[in-house]
Formats: structure tokens, sequence, C-alpha cells
């Protein structure tokens, strides 16, 4: 009779009754191990890998030939039949797929009701028979110890048991970032690993391996019967209302079939950025008279939940619904349901339409100029009256093989069985879903809808999708053209392409790679906070300046913003140092002495909203063109960018900027270098740009050199020691020497600013070793005193 708001935790009518964990089994094995400690490690391996797939743990093994099963407790997962014939699966009674295959062979197995997966291990042949009836298998043809292959129900579990490498498919990488599709071919997102699709089998033995059909030419489904079942069959159901009509047809099934609780029903909630999905649910809820729980899904969920979820799926996923259906199935398990009915694979399958609202973009992103060039060159065929070539479509065949394996990995991770009935080949396909219209109750809209907001939740997360794409990592991937992306995704972020899917399929793949390719880093301690008189990390707070010896104590702040008075807080870190100074007293005498403030020109730049997201820049032809000459160095993008190029040809001038790359280009060739900076001035040198190792926001950032430093760094002065003065602290106001402005990283020190009794030279070289840091520190002021 309405909605409820749950966040991560719904509860339905049956809370207080457990559900039972769902464990969908999951088989693996291999043929030809090299030796029998290596195909007993092996299983133990792959048992391991699929550990969540089921509790209990079975193994077998004859001859060159291993197998491993994963159930439930109360599930028979293996058989023996009275031939010797072994056979484990998941999804279908081991004893019926033994049964067919004595009486027929390969062929008749198409008898079963799919779907299932099995395999066989046939002593009088000596063969490994792998069956995919309606599910796919996944195998690697040169497994690691194994002079056959290794097989198991999810890709990712050969790679976690050490018997393949992570090593991408490039090609599948590519048709996946281009179209989305592919899952109903045999490559898979690793170069090593083969799918076995369902519908197929795979006999190996001696003489090699053969893949053969096992289809029975299946008639196409009544996707409401189908759910109807699949709720009777359930103790503890739950329904997804989602993607408008499909979920709407599905809640009035469950609302006319016996024993579903009127509590039972589950929706996504897109708020606070995108409302109209709750509007929906509460008109559908209003005319059913049922009562929704709603989950919140969003941006800032999948954000925190990416990792895990790609995890779980082991590969790429092209729509974003499947991740709504990992949050809601999640919250319905934990409200005791045991089973979810979910309406995904419904758009492909009934081909419906969704209705598209707003402005037509200017202009449509072609997918083939965001690869890297070899690859781009090999995928582009233009027609020959030169427009741009069209996007291949995506079979719905590989639409719907997705739905069904994302829903399967789901499920075995979330301990909850996810039927979908639409993700199979329906009876009213191309009609409309004349038959989901029909199943509505008067009053329910139906109108067909995303599976989410996909451009809402990108532009929510574009820092750090930004970031992403900024990464040393996802530079030296193979696969993109980075600046491509990046002027692409700039466009994205202004409204100019609204190919959100596309920079999805991106996004989601470098997340991906970043899972399974790259190494995992070390286990650190925690990062600790230094104390007010301790150096940076792996940083010495003791400097030998001529013959002086200085200390340099870095002082710790919270972020500065846009608008923010910069000499205030400054001013009040600087007295609370103090403060602990004096509480420490150990270098209280030292304070007797000229003392002095260094302030990294970043925080003034900031305070004074010189600082620029990158996809507020808008750079010219000059600014990408002459960032491609600029020296890439691991200390700082530099003016390699043209995002702070446009910034220095704003600052110093084109004509400016021109003059001096000439003059840079001249002293090169005669071995001068530095140049560039001479000539284009110390503004132009201070000019940063997006760092990865950045806090957040300099990481998606640019910004210039601040205005005026030096009338910056005499009130910072006087200031400090007015406040020092009124605090009764008159000789700590007096000895206060001099506050500069610097730019200071790991490569060279530059002072833009100074209110001080000593020449620019003299701090810095009292920089020399960058004592502020070049990452996350958070210490842009530093607090310098001679001891000796």
């Amino acid at each position: 009779m309405g909605v409820t708001e749950t966040d991560g935790g719904a509860t339905t009518s049956q809370a207080g009754t457990p559900a039972v964990d769902y464990q969908p089994g999951g088989i693996a094995g291999y043929y030809g191990a090299a030796g029998q400690a290596a195909g007993q490690n092996a299983l133990v391996a792959l048992g391991a890998a699929l550990a969540h797939r089921g509790a209990a743990e079975n193994r077998a093994e004859g001859g060159r030939i291993g197998l491993v099963v994963r159930s439930a407790r109360n599930v028979a997962a293996g058989h023996t039949d009275h031939d010797g014939t072994v056979v484990v699966a998941a999804g279908v009674d081991p004893a019926a797929v033994a049964d067919r295959y004595a009486s027929g062979g390969v062929e008749l197995l198409a008898t079963l009701p799919t779907p299932w997966t099995a395999a066989l291990l046939d002593p009088r042949r000596e063969a490994l028979v792998l069956v995919a009836a309606g599910a796919p298998l996944y195998y690697a043809p040169a497994a690691a110890g194994v002079d056959g292959l290794a097989f198991a129900s999810e890709p990712a579990a050969l790679v976690e048991a050490g018997l393949v490498s992570s090593a991408p498919d490039t090609e599948r990488v590519v048709e996946f970032v281009l179209t989305g599709g592919g899952e109903d071919g045999e490559a898979t997102f690793f170069a090593g690993i083969r799918r076995l699709p369902a519908g197929q089998a795979l006999v190996v033995d001696s003489s090699g391996a053969v893949t053969r059909s096992i289809d029975a030419v299946a008639p196409p489904i009544d996707g409401l019967a189908a759910a109807r079942n699949a709720l009777v069959a359930s103790h503890q159901p739950a329904v997804r209302l989602g993607l408008g009509l499909p979920g709407a047809a599905l809640a009035a099934t469950a609302k006319t079939t016996p024993g579903v609780p009127p509590s039972a029903y589950f929706s996504a909630s897109f708020a606070p950025m995108d409302t109209t999905e709750d509007m929906y649910v509460g008109a559908v809820s209003a005319s059913l008279g049922a009562t929704v729980h709603s989950v919140r899904v969003n941006a800032d969920t999948l954000a925190s939940d990416l990792a895990e979820f790609l995890r779980v799926q082991g590969e790429p996923v092209a729509d974003l619904g499947e991740y709504v259906q990992y949050a809601v199935a999640k919250t319905a398990r934990e409200g005791g349901a045991d089973s979810l009915l979910d309406p995904v694979g419904a758009i492909a399958a009934y081909g419906l339409t969704i209705e598209t609202t707003g402005k037509k973009p200017r202009k449509e992103v072609t997918p083939t100029t965001l690869l890297a060039s070899t690859l781009a060159q090999a995928r582009s065929a233009a027609p020959a009256d030169g427009a741009p070539a069209p996007r291949p479509a995506v079979k719905a065949s590989a639409r719907l093989a997705e739905a069904r394996r994302t829903a399967d990995r789901n499920a075995a991770r979330l301990g909850i069985r996810i039927d979908t009935p639409f993700a199979n080949p329906v009876a009213d396909a191309g009609q409309g879903g004349a038959s989901l219209r029909s199943a509505l109750p008067a009053g329910a809209p139906g109108d067909v809808r995303n599976s989410a907001p996909v451009r809402d939740w990108l532009l929510r997360l574009k820092n750090r999708i930004y970031g992403t794409f900024l990464a040393e990592s996802f530079v030296n991937r193979p696969w993109f053209h980075q600046q491509n992306v990046l002027v692409a995704f700039e466009d994205f972020i202004k409204g100019r392409n609204h190919d959100a899917e596309l920079f999805w399929r991106i996004w989601c793949v470098e997340m991906w790679a970043q899972e399974f390719l790259d190494p995992k880093p070390e286990e650190k301690e925690p990062v600790r906070i230094k104390g007010p008189l301790e150096a940076n990390a792996n940083k010495q707070l003791e400097i030998t300046v001529g013959k002086e010896r200085w200390l340099r104590f870095p002082i710790r702040t919270e972020l500065f913003t846009s608008g923010d008075d910069y000499t205030r807080r400054i001013t009040g870190y600087v007295s609370e140092f103090i403060e602990h100074v004096r509480a420490d007293g150990s270098y209280l005498t030292a304070f007797n002495g000229p003392w002095y403030l260094l302030v990294s020109e970043k925080i003034i730049a900031i305070s004074q909203g010189r600082s620029y997201f990158i996809w507020d820049i808008e750079p010219s032809w000059w600014a990408r063109t002459l960032a491609k000459f600029v020296v890439k160095t691991p200390y700082g993008i530099g003016l390699g960018s043209p995002w702070t190029m446009e910034l220095a040809i704003r600052e110093a001038g084109l004509p400016r900027i021109l003059f001096a790359a000439g003059v840079s280009a001249a002293g090169k060739a005669v071995g001068k270098r530095g140049l560039f900076y001479q000539v284009a001035g110390h503004s132009v040198r201070a000019i940063d740009g997006p760092t990865e190792y950045s806090v957040y926001p300099a990481n998606v950032s640019a910004k210039l050199a601040p205005a005026h430093p030096d009338r910056v760094a005499s009130k910072l002065k006087s200031t400090i020691a007015a406040t020092l003065g009124e605090a009764g602290l008159s000789q700590l106001a007096q000895t206060l020497a001099g506050v500069v402005v610097i730019d200071a990283n790991d490569i060279g020190r530059n002072v833009l600013g100074s209110d001080a009794d000593r020449p620019e030279e003299f701090f810095e070289n009292l920089f020399g070793d960058n004592p502020l840091g070049q990452g996350s520190e958070q210490t842009p002021l530093s607090v310098a005193v001679r001891i000796g």
C-alpha cells in the first residue's frame, strides 16, 4: 500500500525467518595433468576458487582426468554410473545426465531442461566431456601444470587457482568497449581462457578436443508463466520492480500468485539525482495495493561497491542494470528472502523501445577514435561517402547471455537465487511486450525505463572517473588513446555528447583491469598522521645551507578551497604550531633567533580561485598542439597537457609562449636547457596540472600561479606578527623574519613571492629536498628555524 525506504537492509513480512543460503553449485577440473601431485593441487585450488558456490566439496580422479564440484550439503552434485562414468553437475541431477549419456551419448543431453552445466569422466573412452546446457563453461587450453586443459564454472576461478595468467584478450576488450557485446562468442576477457557457449559440448581425449552442438530446438518461453513457476518454487520470494513495464508485469503476476506476501516487492531508488523511478514505482504500488521496499542505489553506492561487484562478476559488464540487481538482491537477502524475481533481459528479449527525451547532443563520439592508434586503424572502416562508420549493433542473444551470466554470479556470491524469466527468447518477441501490457492492472503505467540513470551517475562521479583516466595505469594500457578519451569525456561533462554507456564501459574495463590484471600492492601499515613537530615520511627535519643548520617543520592543514580567507586560516595554523613548540619546549630557544614561514603557492592559488577543474578549461588548438612537444616527467605534468598549456597561453599570451618555445628548441639544439621558462616567466613555471598522487581536487585540476605573491607574503607576515603580539608573544612576533611563497616539488624550487630578510636563492636551497612532500601529505606550510 505504498513505498517504504531502506538503506542496505530491508525487512519483509517473513523477517525473523532466516533464509537458507542459496548455493548454485560449481564445477571445475582438468584433462591431462603433468603429474599426480599437479592434478591434486589443481583440484584443491579450483575447489577453493569456487567455494562461494557451495559449502560441500567432492573430487574425483581417474587416469588423466580430475573433477571437483562445490554444492550445498543437501544437494547430490556428483554421481558414478554402473559403467564407471563419473558426472559432476551444477543445476541438474547428475544421475539424469549419466542416464541420458549412457542411453544416447552427448546428443540426448539436450532433452534435459536447461540451464545447467556438467562434466563427465568417461573411463571407456578415457575422455572428458564438458556440457554447457543453457549456461556457459570456461576452459583454458594451456593451463599451468596441465598438458591438456583446465575448466571451471567461472573464468576468474581459473586465474585465482593459478592455472592461467591474467593476461587480457585485447580483441575482446575492444569489442566490449565498442559495442558492449560479445557474450555469445568463445572469447573471454582473459587471453588464455575460452568460453564454451551455452548449447555446446566439448569432448576431450587423446586425439584432441572437439566441440559438438547439443542444442535441441526449444520453443520460446512464456516469460510470465516462467515467472509464476519460479514464485511457486520459492519459499520466501522477492520481486524487483525495474525497467518500468517488465518489472510492473512481474509485480502484477506475483500479486495473483498464491503464497507471495504483500511485502515481497523491492525497487531501486535513484534519488536524489533522479526521482522519476520513485514516482513510477509509487504509481505501480498504488495500482497493485502492494508495499514496495525502496533500496537506495546511486552513484555513491556504485563508487563504494564497484571493486567488489567486479570481483563478483570476474569480467566487465555492459549494463549498469546488473549492478542495480546486485544491490537490490543484497538487500532482499539480508531481509530474509531466498529468491529474487528480476526483470533483467526484458528489453532485449521483447525488443522493447525506451523513449528518449531531452536535447539531441551536438555530436556523437566515434568509439574507434578513443582506441590506441594501432587498434583504431584496424577497426576503422569509413564508408565511401566519408560519413562516420555506423556503430555495430549488439545482438539480443549477447545481451541475454550477459543477463544470465551476471545473475548467476550475483546469486552465487550473495546467497540468494535470482530468477530471470525474461533473459531467454520469449514467445511474443517483437510484439512490443503485448503479454506484459496485458498483465498490468488498471492505472499502472506501462512505459519502458532505463535500467539505471547512467549519465547522471557518471556526472556525479566525474572527478573519480577523470582521475582514473589520468592515472598511469590507464595511460600504460595498450587499448586507449588517453588524450582522445579525456577530450571526449570533457565533451560529455559539458553536454556535447550523451555517450554515457561508452564511458561507463571504458571506466569499467579499467577498473576490472586494476582488479584482475595489475599486481596487488603489498600490504602496508595504515598511514600514520605525523605529529606537529615531526618530518613528513621519508623526509628530514634538518638541512644544512651554507654553514648553517636549519630545521623545517611541515604543518598539516585541512584542504583549502576557492574563496577561503587564506590569511586568517594560515595565521591560525601557525599560532597552533607555536603552541605545540611552547608545550614541547625542545626547540623554543631557537625561536629567539630569526624564523621563517614558507607557504606552498598551491593553497594561495586555490584560495584565490586560480585553480580550475580540467573539464572547465577549454583548450585551444594551439594548446593541444604545443602540449604534445613538452617532455613528460614522473614528477608532474607541467605544461605537458592541453589544460596547463592553455593556462600558460592565457597567462603569458600566445606570442610569448611561441617565442619561448622557439628559444627552447634552439637552446636544446646547442645543449642548453631550461630556456623556455626563462623566457615565459616564473608565473608560467608555477602552473601545475593534475597529478595522480595528489589529493582531491588537485588530482583533477590545473592551476595558475598565485596573483600578487609579494603582497600575499607581506600581508601574512604582518598579520601573523600582530596575532602573536596580541597573544602576548611579542618576542616571537619580533623574530619572525619573513614569509615566502614558494613553488617546490621533487625536481625544482622557485620563490614566487617574498617579504623576508634573505635572498630568494637561500629559501630555494632551504627547500632543496622538498620537505613538504609530493603527494597526499597535506602539509602546505613549513616553519624554518636555525639551530646552528
